[in-house]
């Protein structure tokens, strides 16, 4: 077996099309392929990109429908944690891969390790207000869940890119897997759900989130608000309410 800093390492992007044709996802790329040499593969899980290369040699494009029933699930696919689950079982996929999205941005050189180092949001269970929007409700049902049976309450929700191996997701799927829905914020929340089953039975090891990432939301900043959020930052994240002028 390979060293872990040696074994390939490839990026899992779950991905549908954007109200902005695609561009975000063009900037991440470009992006990834600047700071991230070490990158053996790129994967595109979902719509795909009209900008995309027929060559599938460094970024390949992989339809819902080619896994979908493997669990017997609808199309498209809306469900992120089954998402995430079913590009694990991508045949050709790397062990060790890091799962991205199109509003995430790599501002600098980030080394492998801490690249491959899950990020923490918070503590769910020193958060005193609960929020109420359709993706707050899924990661608080999820939290309700995870302390029902026997687990940390951690927020992996973080914005950032983050790492997985393909065990970790299948051991965490295989386990919850009663406990999801295909509805898009029904059952659980991917990262939070299998960081904290990583915790408990695997040890995973996790850094708080910190000042690594710049979000910028609601409204389209300046370029000299986005250099300002970004400046000392390794992550750039933005919701579509960001994308202007500024970009």
């Amino acid at each position: 077996m390979l060293p872990a800093s040696s074994a390939p390492l490839d990026l899992v992007y779950l991905f549908r099309h954007s109200m902005h044709g695609d561009r975000e996802l063009l900037y991440s790329l470009r992006s990834v392929a600047r700071h991230l040499p070490y990158i053996r593969k790129v994967w595109i899980f979902g719509d795909r990109p009209a900008f995309l290369t027929v060559d599938t040699s460094r970024v390949e494009h992989v339809p819902h429908a080619y896994l979908a029933p493997l669990l017997n699930l609808r199309l498209p696919v809306r469900n992120d944690f089954l998402m995430l689950a079913l590009a694990s079982f991508l045949p050709d996929l790397a062990h060790e891969f890091v799962r991205f999205s199109d509003d995430y941005i790599v501002l600098e050189a980030v080394p492998r390790a801490a690249l491959c180092t899950p990020r923490v949001l918070e503590d769910l269970s020193r958060v005193a207000v609960r929020g109420t929007s359709p993706f707050q409700q899924q990661l608080w049902r999820t939290y309700d869940l995870l302390r029902e049976y026997g687990y940390p309450g951690y927020n992996f929700e973080s914005h950032t890119p983050q790492p997985y191996t393909r065990k970790r997701v299948f051991e965490a799927f295989m386990a919850f897997r009663r406990l999801l829905s295909e509805e898009r914020y029904g059952g659980m929340v991917s990262a939070t759900a299998i960081g904290n089953y990583a915790i408990r039975h695997s040890g995973l090891e996790f850094t708080w989130l910190g000042e690594a990432r710049a979000g910028i939301y609601r409204q389209p900043p300046s370029q000299e608000e986005v250099a300002a959020a970004c400046r000392g930052k390794s992550f750039l994240n933005f919701d579509d309410a960001a994308w202007g002028p500024g970009r």
